[in-house]
């Protein structure tokens, strides 16, 4: 068989392997898109509602430390009643060894993560879904304001007046206030919609 013949008997097997590595591709990047969160953006999410319990984001900010120093920082964090599965503590160790590393040089504030090209907190004005923000209550804000909204370390937040004013709700979020840490960076828009949407339920 000739080599003209053999490279013609090839090309369809090229392209049926070139459409599969494309299909694989497409299928990752729009798993991707659905979970809707990298891995800084989850790390950032932790920092907010594990951490900024005890510490302000400020002397996180301040450290410089090689990736051991933060694997030992975190892991003693954790040993101290830190709310972190191995999983959220290897995430959020990679983070700040990434970050707040010795030559990192100064901060200024947070490394911000655009969210899917959405201005963070912009869509109140779509409908949230309850359910969704009962989740992400559970998993952001509880450690704060309490079970159920009842409040804690933070203010109670069922039946708070500022959940009749969806534009201060929305700043409060994503500008923070207070000894509350900024989660524009953290929660995506739907999710701040879905938030508000869940503690409206709230009963007194």
């Amino acid at each position: 068989m000739s080599v003209t013949n053999r490279r013609h008997r090839f090309r369809p097997y090229a392209l049926s392997l070139a459409l599969l590595c494309a299909a694989f591709y497409t299928t990752g990047r729009a798993e991707e898109q659905t979970t809707g969160q990298s891995a800084d953006q989850q790390a950032q999410r932790l920092l907010a509602s594990r951490c900024s319990v005890c510490h302000s984001t400020d002397l996180v900010q301040q450290q410089r430390l090689p990736r051991d120093r933060w694997e030992a920082t975190v892991s003693k964090m954790v040993h101290w009643g830190a709310q972190l599965d191995k999983e959220e503590e290897a995430l959020l160790t990679a983070y700040l060894a990434n970050y707040f590393h010795p030559e990192a040089g100064p901060v200024v504030e947070w490394p911000t993560i655009p969210l899917s090209g959405e201005e963070p907190g912009s869509a109140l004005k779509q409908a949230g879904i309850a359910t969704r923000g009962a989740t992400i209550y559970q998993q952001n804000c509880l450690p704060c304001h309490g079970e159920a909204g009842k409040g804690g370390m933070g203010p109670k937040l069922s039946r708070n007046p500022i959940l009749t004013q969806a534009d201060r709700f929305r700043e409060t979020v994503v500008k923070g206030r207070g000894a509350m840490p900024p989660w524009g960076s953290v929660l995506q828009a739907q999710e701040i919609a879905d938030l508000h949407a869940w503690l409206s339920t709230l009963p007194e």
